[in-house]
């Protein structure tokens, strides 16, 4: 928008007005944070005397000019400058969103349940399975089912960082530049949730103290390598000794294989009566971007080619379209062993991502010690408050690739 036009908005509307129309423009797409020049918008608001000052020192001495009358501008009521901060945060804080939503290669949301939450490290409760039905025969009572109860607790922390606009980057209509850092604030900020994720789904912590599983209240490995948890196939499984060597991803029977695990060894925590086997169907594969395009083969692949000493026989491939192949770099950093593995299961009913805050943005509008060691302009945070957890092991299976 031009500045006359942002300083004929003004004047009809007054500040509150102003900003008001200014809003609703923006909610209703009919301009977008990039139409707007902060060099403008001060001009608009009647404080750019104050950011051209600042322009003017940078040139020869013999360019400047007298700034005499530029101080008499800053004596004039803080509503202008009131009004440009706010507008600005406005802005800002629209741009860090937009960064924050930009969700390219990102896939935390497919692996978590988002839960609302008003409560730091809550329980979430649940039971024991009880058993299934029995026969009740003419005029016998029901028997009566037992339930146990069972909980896990969460654990959330606040992520942020604060982005400091200098009176340079106004002065000096740097407008672009000011968007570009607010996004990529967002994005990081995004970056690190999406990173937290990651590595508490594949339980990349655990060795370090910071568990994702805290049945009861109490730290434990997701994953034990015993395969008590009914969620691990690899060396040292001695829970199902059949599934006790790694399975490195190649083909489809690979996939087969482990399914066979789930199928057999995945049962329900009932109490009253024998533990069956649970349907759990598989949604999600999540591997290394080392693996990713082996994975992609595999699910997508439509036809499977074996060689017979009498030619090739060709079928359909029987896990097409089964799963979605999920990749992420953050799991190739936890070293080359741990880029061979690979999870399947349904990571969403296993895992909740407790959100106390959702991404939020501030503006510090006020002068402080900041705005004068540094002509800091205004200052934008962003943050969020959450936390991973994972609310049972029955869901995600861990596959040792070496």
């Amino acid at each position: 928008m031009q500045g006359t036009d942002l300083k004929t908005l003004i004047e009809s509307h007054g500040a509150a007005g102003f900003y008001k129309k200014i809003v609703q423009l923006l909610n209703e797409n009919q301009v977008s944070p990039d139409d707007f020049s902060y060099y403008e918008l001060a001009q608009a608001c009647g404080i750019l005397p104050k950011l051209r000052s600042l322009r003017e020192s940078f040139l020869p001495s013999d360019a400047r000019l007298n700034s005499t009358a530029a101080i008499g501008h800053l004596l004039q009521e803080n509503v202008g400058t009131s009004l440009f901060q706010v507008i600005t945060g406005e802005l800002i804080a629209r741009k860090v969103i937009e960064g924050y939503e930009d969700e390219s290669g990102f896939i935390g949301d497919k692996l978590v349940t988002t839960v609302p939450s008003r409560l730091r490290n809550t329980k979430i409760a649940g039971f024991k399975a009880l058993a299934g039905p029995t026969e009740v025969t003419e005029g016998q009572p029901y028997q009566e089912s037992t339930f146990e109860e069972k909980y896990v607790t969460t654990i959330e922390s606040k992520q942020g960082r604060i982005l400091s606009i200098n009176e340079e980057l106004i002065a000096f209509d740097q407008t672009g530049e000011i968007h570009r850092r607010a996004m990529a604030l967002g994005y990081y900020l995004r970056q690190e949730r999406e990173r937290t994720i990651v590595r508490a789904v594949t339980d990349a912590d655990a060795g370090g103290g910071n568990y994702v599983y805290r049945p009861a209240g109490v730290g434990s490995a997701l994953y034990a390598t015993d395969g008590s948890n009914r969620n691990y196939v690899g060396t040292g499984n001695v829970t199902s000794t059949d599934f006790a060597s790694p399975v490195p991803l190649v083909d489809w029977t690979d996939v087969e294989e482990v399914l066979h695990y789930r199928a057999t060894q995945v049962k329900d925590d009932r109490i009253d009566g024998d533990q069956r086997p649970i349907i759990a169907p598989a949604r999600q594969i999540l591997v290394s971007e080392r693996l990713r395009g082996t994975a992609r083969s595999i699910v997508n692949s439509t036809e499977i080619v074996t060689s017979t000493p009498q030619g090739e026989l060709r079928c359909a491939n029987p896990i097409n379209g089964m799963v979605e192949v999920l990749s992420s770099p953050f799991v190739d950093e936890q070293g080359a062993a741990a880029a061979q593995d690979w999870f399947i299961g349904d990571f969403k009913r296993q895992f909740v991502w407790t959100e106390i805050w959702p991404v939020q943005t501030f503006l510090q509008q006020a002068e402080s010690e900041s705005a004068f060691e540094r002509d800091v302009v205004l200052r934008v945070k962003a943050r969020y408050y959450g936390g991973i957890s994972a609310v049972d092991t029955a869901f995600v299976t861990k596959v040792a690739g070496a």
